[in-house]
């Protein structure tokens, strides 16, 4: 069904209890003077009484009593919906995070310039979209104190409960806290509210539903959970490079890399503070033992996966983000291609451990010549693939990924890791800006999707 775009007008001068539509929308829905419908706006309804106007345009005007009814923050461009004698307006988008700082400028510290992106990337679709918490939701009254960003600043209106929920909640920890959880958990039974990129993911989880699946199991490095010793030295044997990995960790924080040299030893590499160190051993035993000793569980908390030898550029190891979103379709579109190259003696490409962002143009123009753009479309596709062989096996409707891909010196692809809720360090690049902000702009086209307002 399809939504058009109205002028939504606050006004005394409309009787307290009408609606008062302009000719062309009285037209196009068929609608005569006096009849009443029900008009709703995310999870608030009313029925109100039409009154027909000779104005043009695609124009209507609710009194302020309806508007407090309906919880209408203020007049504005809004979709609407007109069937079987109900007007449904919006959609209300709601972004979910937490910590609220209460400065009016910087309402939520240092995210507000990310959220403030996902909303005026959206603003000509006409959502009616702000950002809340947890603690913001009036469930008696069942309103929101809604954040939005208009003419240039923070303002907070009482709004209606959204329609479709973005979750941005900032960390693990976070979103194990009792509010977050019981606020989505109501807001999903209770009020009917469509929640996308709700948690994070838990990479053991993620590798056994890709790992056991025909279409993705080729892109998946051997992996096993909880290590033994012997499992970590077979591995090097095999592949003679591991990595050990937080089970549960973000942003390359944690990972050791471990390379087993024939007659050199044990070289183990990782981060540390604003170092990246190195140290050799002759023995697994003794390595592990340096690093593990106080820990009585050892790698209770761990994988071990299998090291794949990357193609580099300037003799330093490249993968690449690929960050994904849903389209107004509800397709999913690779956005932006991001290459990472590693820091000087860095375990991983991460910014935050010294990798920086390549143009993915020139990197593969580079290491691949003339077969560029074939590899290009192999890293789409692929990404594609494996993104819509995870959706079919998870819970709850997903929106945006960041898939940390890699190339092995044989052109094969592996995946290293799904990320729910991917930063945007790779929109940092000049070569991504514009697909930053076309990142950004699909939070609302998906939105429209999940409401029905397409």
């Amino acid at each position: 069904m399809n939504s058009i775009i109205c002028q939504m007008t606050i006004t005394s001068h409309t009787p307290s209890k009408s609606i008062i539509l302009s000719r062309s929308l009285v037209e196009r829905w068929n609608l005569t003077n006096g009849q009443s419908i029900k008009v709703e706006m995310g999870n608030k309804s009313t029925i109100i009484r039409i009154l027909t106007s000779k104005i043009n345009g695609r124009r209507m005007f609710f009194s302020p009593a309806i508007a407090r009814q309906l919880s209408i923050p203020f007049s504005t461009q809004i979709r609407a919906i007109f069937s079987q004698k109900q007007l449904k307006l919006g959609p209300v988008i709601g972004i979910l995070t937490t910590g609220f700082t209460g400065n009016s400028f910087k309402p939520f510290g240092k995210r507000s310039l990310l959220f403030r992106s996902f909303i005026r990337a959206g603003e000509v679709e006409k959502p009616l979209i702000y950002v809340f918490t947890p603690d913001m939701i009036n469930w008696q009254t069942k309103t929101v104190t809604g954040w939005y960003y208009q003419d240039s600043r923070w303002v907070s209106y009482p709004s209606p409960l959204p329609d479709v929920v973005y979750e941005r909640v900032p960390n693990r920890k976070v979103e194990s806290l009792y509010s977050v959880k019981t606020c989505i958990q109501r807001l999903k039974e209770s009020e009917n509210c469509q929640i996308f990129n709700q948690g994070f993911f838990n990479k053991w989880s993620i590798h056994l539903l890709l790992s056991k699946h025909p279409y993705t199991s080729n892109h998946i490095p051997e992996t096993y959970l909880y290590p033994s010793p012997e499992t970590i030295e077979k591995m090097l044997q095999d592949h003679q490079m591991v990595y050990l990995k937080p089970s549960g960790g973000s942003l390359g924080l944690g990972i050791f890399r471990i390379i087993r040299h024939p007659q050199k030893g044990y070289f183990c590499r990782f981060h540390q503070g604003e170092k990246n160190i190195l140290h050799r051993f002759d023995s697994l035993d003794k390595l592990i033992h340096h690093y593990f000793a106080n820990q009585p569980r050892r790698f209770e908390k761990y994988l071990v996966q299998q090291g794949i030898r990357l193609i580099k550029y300037n003799n330093r190891p490249v993968d690449f983000r690929i960050h994904l979103h849903k389209d107004s379709r509800g397709n999913w579109q690779v956005v932006a291609i991001g290459s990472k190259m590693a820091g000087p003696g860095s375990v991983t490409t991460h910014v935050r451990t010294g990798g920086s962002i390549l143009s993915t143009y020139e990197l593969l123009q580079k290491v691949y010549g003339p077969d560029a753009k074939y590899m290009e479309e192999s890293l789409k596709q692929t990404a594609i693939k494996i993104t819509e062989v995870l959706e079919q096996q998870i819970d709850g409707p997903l929106g945006e990924l960041g898939l940390d891909i890699g190339i092995d010196t044989s052109r094969k692809i592996w995946l290293f890791e799904i990320n729910a809720k991917p930063g945007r360090h790779i929109f940092h690049h000049p070569t991504l800006r514009e697909a930053g902000r076309q990142s950004a702009k699909y939070i609302t086209d998906y939105s429209l999707k999940l409401a029905d307002f397409v």
